[in-house]
């Protein structure tokens, strides 16, 4: 009899709320009406408007923003380099819908779809966000489009000094270091030297100025290249975003190791004065690179360079590397063998050949050469002087010694020499990997010659 009166009670007691709350609520367009107003009254609340550190990725950095809502749109303030500025300040339409939740979506083009269509839009950016909650005075949103793991976006009330936290200039200034990075198909990361002045370190790593990220790869006591590559270092595999606040860049994620007795620590660097005077990657050249100084909390003074030294490259080692004529490329890269000097000295070569200190069954075939395989099959090489990998650093300094693997045509020589010599001017390359087939196990790297910027693609 109990268990009856139990299941009487609890059947009760549910019809009873449930009806009694039906009865009492509005209709559903009505709540939705009501919600929708209330996030467009809390969203046009603050006086200043919100302030957003806004992270797309785990992986990415930050990009600082302001933005400040009327009724019908939204004026966003961003240190986001691209389109001359264009995202610096812009106003645009905004719309709130009721889908997944409420929606906050963002019309026309501006600073978040730029990001959200950074590499053919799988970056990782968003410009559609699912309102959450209010948390006391913040308004909590996450991204629509991210499957797994959304990105949180916290809107904090602005503050009248946030329009000082803005370091566009500093923005700017960090994208010229990329004007030295191999760029041909696929381009390569930026190389930069962190000279720790009062430490006599330097510090180097990859920086992704448009995802905000950086890699730091090893570390090794001297300012010095030469003195660099002579003394070795450590390797550091540090990976962190990054955000540009008041003149810092601040790291994520510090920076730590230990190097000569020294523990050093890099949480932040303020960037302070920028100039195009530092040393040319190119040996030949003048003096015309970027280089920012500034100073590093409980590190001291620090200087930023452009840099090729890169451990992605050290694979590049004794062996026998060819690839298609194609992938020989100038410094706009245009194909030398379609729209260059193979195609006007050797129009029917077929491939490029580079012997690193690998000896072949000919003996006569130098064991350090580069050259062309002709379209008969025969390959005509000249010889470079014996040189090792430094870190990616790879020397050809070019020899008048020839190796032809049947009879060379009147020209053909003074033909190789105008090649090679456009091709390695300046004597020093720089090996990269290029991940092309991962899968297959075959190696593939790319040679950059920071004097012309030409590039060569070799297949292991």
């Amino acid at each position: 009899m109990s268990r009856y009166l139990i299941y009487i009670f609890l059947t009760l007691a549910f019809f009873g709320c449930t009806g009694d709350d039906n009865a009492n609520l509005p209709p559903f367009e009505e709540r939705v009406s009501t919600a929708i107003t209330t996030l467009r009254s809390d969203l046009t609340a603050p006086g200043l408007g919100w302030r957003l550190e806004y992270k797309p990725t785990p992986e990415s950095g930050v990009y600082f923003m302001l933005l400040e809502f009327t009724d019908k749109d939204v004026t966003i303030q961003s240190d986001v380099v691209a389109n001359d500025g264009l995202f610096f300040e812009q106003t645009i339409p905004y719309r709130i819908d009721n889908a997944l939740g409420l929606e906050l979506i963002l019309e026309t083009f501006g600073a978040f779809h730029y990001l959200f269509e950074l590499d053919q839009a799988t970056f990782g950016a968003e410009f559609e966000f699912i309102f959450k909650e209010k948390n006391g005075d913040n308004l909590i949103f996450e991204s629509k489009t991210d499957l797994f793991n959304p990105t949180i976006l916290t809107f904090v009330p602005a503050s009248s000094g946030d329009e000082d936290l803005f370091s566009r200039e500093i923005a700017k200034n960090l994208d010229a270091f990329g004007t030295v990075a191999p760029q041909a198909l696929v381009q390569v990361t930026p190389q930069q030297q962190i000279v720790l002045e009062d430490r006599n370190i330097s510090v180097f790593w990859s920086l992704d100025t448009q995802k905000r990220n950086l890699s730091s790869q090893f570390a090794a006591e001297g300012t010095d290249i030469e003195d660099i590559l002579m003394n070795g270092g450590i390797l550091l595999n540090h990976n962190t975003g990054y955000a540009l606040l008041d003149g810092f860049m601040v790291l994520q994620d510090p920076l730590f190791f230990s190097l000569g007795g020294q523990n050093i620590t890099i949480d932040r660097i303020a960037l302070e004065d920028f100039d195009m005077n530092a040393p040319n990657l190119c040996p030949t050249e003048p003096n015309n690179g970027p280089r920012y100084q500034g100073q590093s909390p409980g590190v001291g003074d620090v200087t930023m360079l452009s840099s090729l030294l890169s451990t992605d490259g050290q694979g590049f080692q004794a062996n026998v590397y060819t690839v298609n004529a194609q992938f020989v490329f100038d410094g706009e890269g245009n194909s030398l063998a379609q729209d260059g000097i193979i195609a006007e000295r050797f129009p029917g070569a077929t491939g490029f050949i580079f012997l690193y200190g690998v000896q072949l069954i000919n003996p006569d075939i130098p064991i350090y050469s580069v050259g062309l395989i002709l379209e008969d099959g025969e390959i005509y090489v000249r010889e470079f002087e014996q040189t090792v990998t430094e870190i990616n650093r790879v020397k050809v300094n070019l020899i008048n010694n020839f190796y032809h693997s049947g009879t060379p045509n009147p020209g053909d020589q003074a033909g190789l020499i105008a090649v090679t010599d456009e091709i390695f001017a300046g004597g020093v390359t720089y090996a990269f990997d290029f991940p092309a087939f991962p899968a297959s196990g075959v190696s593939v790297y790319r040679l950059f010659n920071p004097c012309n910027r030409y590039e060569v693609f070799l297949v292991q």
